[in-house]
Parts: structure tokens; C-alpha cells; sequence
């Protein structure tokens, strides 16, 4: 058989005396059952719509559009061979994933004036041997199932050969997969260890343990799977991407200028993540729905998919009252009530299970305890995010906030019928008015709902809907950005984990960057190189406040080996864009100098002594002595607070002790050899106003 993938409309109907003549359809419907879709606000993906038709099998003449176009050239008459529906399954075996309409009109309409909804075939029985056939059809939001659609895709490459803990490339096989995978990205070995990589043909060169995971050997044959970044991404931008990429919906469905303008209004909050293996994408689009508070659903009267950020219902929404609704039905929702909201974020390590606490940075927690003392019991719910990064307490607060918001009284559903009259839109706010909607003191209320079920009949519009009772946050939530560096952290530059955080800011007008560093908190630097805190590049005329309650320190210096100079200091707080610093309970301080290297005289032999490493974060390592004489110590480490001692002349007969290391902001000690110099408490000083303080800076300060 030879199969022509190329469009075709086939039309049935319901047999009737009065179906118009004028539309070309086959009269075979049975019955038609419909189950409309429900937007979950806030939570997932909802349930799908669900279209079912029953068709009546009969002998055809394989005349139309779904026949024989060369029956003429068959040798049987083929209304007497075989029937509608037995050979259309035989000859269309594909239907899965086609569209399907559902159209209602009145008489006297034209198709282009019918009532028409969007669906997709997900499938197909019978002819049984009553002659029913019966085609099943969903929402296009079927095709992002985890059963049909993950991120990212199953990688097919795998190592050609044994990888020790230190190894720097390797080579994948089968031979040109690595053609499958970018120039350079991330990848999961084996499942236990996350690498970065460039990627010449099928060689990786790779930089180890990333992610909080741990270099090991690799044998022969173990998957490379290629993990699938977001990094600071606006949730419009990624929900298109995984389900255009991943679950294969077509773009033309997804209206994504609207959805940017829609989260660039309401939300202004961008999301990070690594997502090391295939996961289900309903499942990653359902997160977001819930940490970003959207709301997404299938429109089928305009074929397309739509996305709202959750917000109040305006006091001015158009108002259904007992003048238009047939009927009223009104449910509490006890099971919904919440007291408070746990928010775990920061994820370390993207293979480990996402519900296992261990595994994140951070948790931010919110209670009502008035909501705790009237009802007497605690509601708890706890929110494991992959996509709120490290130092997203403000992200992860006003989750927080807008959940226990909503639920900490528990939201009514609403069941209610218009005449089809009205036009409801499915996903809309509006206000119900009734005489039963009072207040504490009887009188008539209006309450806000949004339409979360539309079912339309051939008469009528059948409705459920959510209460929507919303914190109203602050006008300013979206334009004061907040970062709140509440674990240690080292290399810290803030314009990166803005970005992470928040849209990227082209015009500053009316927007303020704030980051407070929380008491205890230690921002430290791996490498006297980089400065531990860094403020960044910005657009011109952006307000930055620093709030330091922890400490800011540069990492210390080296130690001197033997015969030579201690390494300088690291710098503390570098910036070359103004800022506001508030440091008056807060510590600045410049990584130690490493001490000088010193001499052990034997004799005539003189034999070199390691210095002692500065004080920082981290703490710089004691210098080596000469290894001619294994006898001598080695200098010490630096800690976080004082420098380490340099090596003692031991036993020898003569000569000089190394240099200790400098403690904060201070040089390390001369000896035989010089000391380092002290690390920067403050590069750029210039820029910086200090609006509280003068707090404990140690180091210089410089420009």
C-alpha cells in the first residue's frame, strides 16, 4: 500500500432529517461524549479534556475524501466488500496525535459561523462486532504525558573505554554520536558524576565534578547522558521550549510574545536549573506552574495555549448574580487549607532524589499562626524547587507568601450555568454575586473566582470555578530585587546570580538591586586571583545596596616555599560601579599574606622552610620546605581568623624561621624571604558609599 502523508478533512455528522445539504459529511455518529478540561491554578497541568465518538459501521462506496481513489481500477464493487469503518482502520493506522474538531451550530449556520473546538487523537478502537467504532481524543496538552514526551532526550552515546577520577577526555562510542551532542555543555556520566565539556568529533575534554558531585572512575560502555540548562531563563521562554522541543507541540499553538509580555508584567522572575536525566516534562512544566504561580490551559475554541500569571481579580470584573446563572453550587474545601509553606531551594546535586532535603542549600518558611490558632492543627505543605537557585530567598518568599495567601482560608468551588447568551472564557476572572455570598455581618458580597471548567452545550454553559482569594504583595515587590546570601558561598559575583534570579535590567528607572549577606555567612574566594565578592558590570544609574551582617573575605596567601616569597592576599570587595554599603554589624576583611620562607643552617649546609599561609576564605596553604632534608616541617595553614606559623629551624645549628602568615588584612611575616603582602579589604573604594558603619574592615582600601 502506498501511504500519502499529506492532509485530509473527512467530516461526519449525526444522522438527521434536518442536516443541511450543504455540508459534505459522513452520517455515521452514534454518540458523542465530552469531558471538558480543568486548569489547575497554581499547581499542574490539570486534567485533560476529553472527546469520545462512537461510530456505526456500514457498507460504503469508497466515494469522498477518506475512500479509494482508485477504485475504479479495483476488480470489486467495494460496496459489497468490506465496510466504512474496517477499511478505514486498515488504510489510516497513523490517527494517533491527528486533529480532531468537535463543531456545534445551529441550522442556517455556515461552518465558519459554528461553535468549533480543537482536539487530538490519542485513540482508536473496533470495528467490534456490533460495528462500533470509537476514536478517543484529548487536549493538546496530552502530547507533554511523561509517558510521551521527557527533558532531555536519552542520550545514545556511551564511554568506549575505562575513565580514571583524574582523566580529562574521553572518546564516546558508537562512532559519530558525538554529532548528538553540542560544542559544549554538561553531561552525566554514568549517572553519578556531572561533568562540563567541549566536544571535538566523538573526543569530550571535560572539567570533573561539577554540581556537587564527586569524581570516580568510569568503566567502559557507561551512558553519557546530556543534561538539558536554564540558566536564568523567564518560565514563558522555558515552558516553550519543553514543550515545542521536548513534547513536540507545534510552535504555531503558543502565542509566546504574549506569554513574555504576560511574565514580564506580572511576574519579572527568572528560573535555573540542570536537569541531568530524561525527566517527564508534564512533571518539569508542572513545577514551574507551581513555583512561578501560572496557570496554564488549552483553549479550543482558538487553538491556543495559553499562560497567566496568578494575580488578584480586580473589584471591576464583569459580575455573574442570580439575573444570569440557572443554578448555584457552592463546596468548602477543607483538604486545601495550608498553615504553612516550606520552600527548599539552592539544589546541590541534580542526580540525587529531588525530595531529599540534604540536598538543598536552603529553606525558607512561612507560618500563620493565626490560621494555626483558629483551626487548631497545622497544614503543612513542602515545596522541593529544582528551579529556584541558591540566594532566591526572596523567590522562594514570595512563593511562599502568594500559596499561604490563597489557602490559608480555604478557597470555595463555585458550580454554576449561564445561557449561551454569555460568553465565558475559560481561565478569566470574574465576581459572583448571590444572595447565600454574605459577609460577617449578612450583607451581600461579591467573590472573586476564576473559571477553572467550561463546558458548553448545545443551550447552556456549564461552569466550575476557584474562589481566588490573593495576597495583595507590595507595588514594589517587582521592581525592588532582593538577594539574600544566606549560606556560605565563595566567588561570588553579584551580576551573575542577579541573573539567575531576575530579568536581566536594560532600564534601572524606578528598579533597586539589594543584597544582604546574613549574620554568620561567610563569602569567601577558592583563589587569591578573585575577589570574593564582585560586584559586576551594570547599566548605567542602577541603585545597589549592599547590607553585609556576615562577612565578606579574600582568600590567604601561600605560604613561601623554600626560597621564596610569600603569595599576597585576596581581595575582599571589588567594584567598579557605585554602591551603597552597610557594614555596621558586618566584617570586610582582605585575605593574610603568606609568610616569607626562613633558612636552617647545618653546619654548612643551609636547607630552605616553608612560611606559614594567611588567614582567609579559604585559609592559605603552609609553604613547602626543602625536601633535600625531610626532616623539616612544612609551614602552616592560615585558618579563617589568624595566619599559620611559618617552619621552625628544628635542631638545625643556625638560620632563620620562616615567616608566619598574616591574619586578616594583615602581611605575612618577613624572614630569609619576604612576606606577602595583605589582601584588599576594598578594590575600588571610590565607588563605594558607606551609608552604615564603619563596621571591621581589615585590608586597605583602594581604588
Amino acid at each position: 500500500m502506498n501511504f500519502n502523508n499529506s492532509p485530509v478533512t473527512v467530516r461526519f455528522s449525526k444522522a438527521s432529517s434536518h442536516y443541511p445539504l450543504g455540508i459534505d459529511a459522513v452520517p455515521n455518529i452514534r454518540d458523542i461524549s465530552f469531558t471538558p478540561a480543568t486548569i489547575s491554578l497554581g499547581q499542574d497541568l490539570g486534567q485533560r479534556a476529553t472527546l469520545q465518538v462512537t461510530f456505526v459501521d456500514h457498507p460504503d462506496t469508497d466515494t469522498g475524501p477518506a475512500g479509494d481513489p482508485y477504485r475504479t481500477e479495483r476488480g470489486y464493487n467495494p460496496y459489497e466488500q468490506g465496510t466504512f469503518w474496517g477499511k478505514f482502520r486498515a488504510r489510516y493506522p497513523f490517527l494517533q496525535g491527528r486533529p480532531i474538531r468537535l463543531i456545534r451550530g445551529y441550522l442556517g449556520q455556515t461552518l465558519g459561523e459554528m461553535d468549533v473546538r480543537h482536539y487530538v487523537i490519542d485513540s482508536f478502537d473496533g470495528p467490534d462486532f456490533s460495528g462500533a467504532f470509537t476514536i478517543k481524543a484529548k487536549d493538546i496538552l496530552k502530547l507533554a504525558d511523561n509517558d510521551k514526551a521527557k527533558a532531555p532526550k536519552l542520550s545514545v552515546g556511551f564511554l568506549n573505554a575505562d575513565i580514571s577520577a583524574s582523566a580529562s577526555s574521553f572518546t564516546v562510542q558508537p562512532s559519530g554520536a558525538g554529532a548528538t551532542y553540542p560544542s559544549s555543555g554538561y553531561i552525566n556520566i554514568g549517572g553519578s558524576e556531572i561533568c562540563s565539556f567541549t566536544r571535538s568529533s566523538d573526543t569530550f575534554s571535560i572539567t570533573r565534578a561539577q554540581f556537587d558531585t564527586a569524581a570516580a572512575t568510569h568503566q567502559a560502555q557507561d551512558r553519557v547522558q546530556l543534561c538539558l540548562q536554564y540558566s536564568g531563563d523567564d518560565p514563558a521562554e522555558i515552558i516553550y521550549d519543553l514543550f515545542v522541543n521536548y513534547a513536540g507541540i507545534d510552535s504555531s499553538f503558543i502565542p509566546l510574545s504574549t506569554w513574555q509580555t504576560e511574565t514580564a508584567t506580572y511576574l519579572q522572575r527568572v528560573y535555573t536549573t540542570l536537569i541531568a536525566e530524561p525527566t517527564g516534562v508534564n512533571d518539569l512544566v508542572s513545577e514551574l506552574v507551581e513555583q512561578a504561580a501560572l496557570a496554564i490551559w488549552w483553549d479550543d475554541s482558538t487553538q491556543q495555549l495559553k499562560l497567566q500569571v496568578l494575580r488578584a481579580i480586580p473589584t471591576n470584573a464583569q459580575t455573574f448574580d442570580e439575573n444570569v446563572t440557572m443554578s448555584l453550587g457552592v463546596s468548602d474545601q477543607p483538604s486545601t487549607r495550608l498553615s504553612q509553606v516550606w520552600t527548599f531551594y539552592g539544589l546541590r546535586n541534580p542526580l540525587l532524589k529531588l525530595d531529599e532535603t540534604s540536598n538543598y542549600r536552603s529553606v525558607e518558611l512561612m507560618v500563620d499562626l493565626q490560621s494555626q490558632s483558629d483551626y487548631g492543627v497545622e497544614a503543612v505543605k513542602q515545596i522541593f524547587s529544582r528551579w529556584i537557585p541558591a540566594f532566591g530567598r526572596s523567590v522562594a518568599a514570595r512563593l511562599n507568601a502568594l500559596i499561604l495567601g490563597r489557602f490559608k482560608t480555604p478557597p470555595r468551588r463555585f458550580t454554576f450555568s449561564l445561557f449561551r447568551d454569555f460568553n465565558p472564557q475559560l481561565g478569566r476572572g470574574y465576581r459572583l454575586e448571590a444572595y447565600n455570598i454574605q459577609d460577617m455581618f449578612g450583607a451581600r458580597t461579591s467573590a472573586p473566582l476564576q473559571i477553572t471548567r467550561l463546558s458548553p452545550g448545545e443551550a447552556k454553559y456549564d461552569i466550575e470555578a476557584q474562589e481566588m482569594i490573593f495576597v495583595q504583595l507590595d507595588d514594589s515587590d517587582l521592581s525592588n530585587r532582593v538577594i539574600v546570601v544566606d549560606t556560605n558561598t565563595t566567588n561570588f559575583n553579584l551580576r551573575n546570580v542577579h541573573d539567575s534570579l531576575y530579568p536581566q535590567i536594560t532600564d534601572p528607572t524606578d528598579i533597586t538591586v539589594t543584597v544582604i549577606i546574613s549574620s554568620g555567612v561567610i563569602v569567601g574566594s577558592s583563589s587569591t586571583n578573585t575577589p570574593a565578592f564582585d560586584v559586576g558590570d551594570w547599566v548605567d544609574d542602577l541603585s545597589i545596596t549592599i547590607e553585609c551582617h556576615g562577612r565578606i573575605q579574600g582568600a590567604g596567601g601561600k605560604g613561601g616555599n623554600y626560597n621564596q616569597n610569600g603569595s599576597p592576599g585576596g581581595t575582599a570587595l571589588y567594584t567598579r560601579y557605585p554602591i551603597d554599603l552597610e557594614v555596621s554589624d558586618g566584617e570586610i576583611w582582605g585575605g593574610g599574606g603568606g609568610g616569607g620562607s626562613g633558612t636552617a643552617v647545618f653546619v654548612i649546609y643551609a636547607f630552605g622552610l616553608g612560611g606559614g599561609g594567611g588567614a582567609g576564605d579559604v585559609p592559605g596553604a603552609g609553604g613547602l620546605s626543602d625536601p633535600g632534608l625531610p626532616t623539616l616541617s612544612p609551614g602552616s595553614n592560615g585558618t579563617l581568623t589568624a595566619g599559620g606559623a611559618g617552619a621552625p629551624i628544628g635542631d638545625a645549628t643556625g638560620g632563620i624561621p620562616s615567616g608566619t602568615g598574616g591574619g586578616p588584612g594583615l602581611a605575612g611575616a618577613n624572614a630569609t624571604k619576604t612576606g606577602g603582602a595583605a589582601g584588599k579589604a576594598i578594590d575600588g573604594v571610590s565607588f563605594v558609599n558607606v551609608t552604615a558603619g564603619p563596621g571591621d574592615i581589615r585590608g586597605s582600601e583602594v581604588n
